[in-house]
């Protein structure tokens, strides 16, 4: 393989250790779309990617749609969901914190910053008084039993009520979920959180689980 041939945007989005997943996503899925037309290039840009990006339950969903029968137009509408996605995450998830924030004044705590939970945090526009009351979190993968994301969330977790939020992209099958992680990640029970957002809908963890279980028929 010649990566010398690959598109910028891919090889940038497989190197990127500091953008957010919906970034680096929406940056590989328009190097890949420059190579759509080109079937053993495309599948190289797709395996650069996976190899670049292990922890990234995004780019399962760029390869599945890169290796399925009509690659150009599943990758453009991928990528034309993944901000309106996004946007409707910040939405819900901000009013699912205020409602909770009305009840019980306080703080809200989280473990690492997601592009998602930045967005969030600046909703809400305060900081409340010192003592947290409630998390919230991004997530790097759902699967039907568990979260994958930064270490510290599973004690943030069994001390606070704590939110996910996140996007359809971020949902895979358990056969996914198993390969992806790395340093500086851990797996959580979907029971220890108190609510998934995934776009404009509010689940319960189980239904989180269900909706990324029912994935497991697409294979890569």
């Amino acid at each position: 393989m010649d990566p010398r041939r690959l598109p910028a945007a891919v090889l940038a989005a497989a190197g990127d250790r500091q953008g957010g997943a919906i970034e680096v996503a929406a940056t590989a899925v328009d190097g890949l779309l420059e190579v759509a037309a080109d079937p053993p290039l495309l599948e190289q840009a797709v395996a650069v990617l996976l190899a670049g990006q292990p922890a990234m339950a995004p780019i399962w969903h760029l390869a599945r749609a890169a290796r399925g029968p009509d690659p150009p137009a599943a990758l453009a509408a991928l990528r034309g969901r993944l901000h309106d996605d996004a946007d409707a995450a910040v939405a819900t998830a901000t009013g699912w914190l205020r409602e909770r924030l009305a009840a019980t004044a306080g703080a809200v705590a989280t473990v690492s910053h997601s592009s998602l939970v930045d967005r969030v945090l600046g909703a809400l526009g305060h900081g409340g008084p010192p003592a947290p009351v409630v998390g919230v979190v991004g997530a790097d993968a759902i699967g039907p039993a568990a979260l994958l994301n930064a270490a510290g969330t599973r004690e943030l977790a069994a001390r606070l009520p704590t939110l996910v939020v996140a996007t359809a992209v971020k949902l895979v099958p358990a056969e996914v979920f198993e390969v992806l992680g790395g340093p500086g990640f851990e797996q959580v029970p979907l029971e220890a959180l108190a609510a998934v957002v995934i776009g404009p809908e509010v689940l319960s963890p189980a239904g989180a689980g269900r909706r990324a279980a029912a994935l497991s028929r697409w294979r890569l």
